[in-house]
């Protein structure tokens, strides 16, 4: 039986270096990101508002193929909001996949280390509405 990881938290909290640890370790074999679509064409990262709706359907579309083939799967995603979370649990349930959430929140960090941290540049005031709005 698959399992799916939901790697939750701000910025700069460690989500995408814990589920590439995952990874690493072989715990899952796909590690997945809705900022793992928005690369462009170099392969640099270039974020894009107009682009993230593409950026998790993607996202979730890799997500449910890999489950689909039984796979255990990380998605490190910001989260902070628990009905972003619906969709792949949803996914989970279709597959008879476990569901486990690991909330990193912000690591112990203050908003202005989280931006430090970074490294697709997001700015404290964004990291801060997102700690607003962050639902446990």
């Amino acid at each position: 039986m698959p399992t799916l990881f939901e790697i939750r938290g701000l910025p700069g909290a460690g989500k995408s270096t814990f589920a590439d640890e995952l990874e690493a370790t072989g715990a899952v074999s796909v590690a997945l990101s809705a900022d793992d679509y928005m690369v462009d064409e170099r392969g640099n990262y270039a974020f894009d508002p107009a682009r993230l709706g593409e950026a998790h359907a993607r996202c979730q579309a890799a997500c449910l193929h890999a489950l689909a083939l039984g796979f255990n799967v990380a998605v490190a995603n910001t989260f902070s909001q628990q009905w972003e979370m619906l969709l792949y649990r949803e996914m989970a349930r279709c597959f008879g996949a476990n569901v486990r959430t690991i909330d990193l929140f912000d690591a112990g960090l203050s908003d202005e280390e989280l931006a430090a941290r970074c490294v697709h540049g997001v700015p404290v005031e964004k990291i801060a509405a997102m700690r607003a709005r962050w639902e446990r």
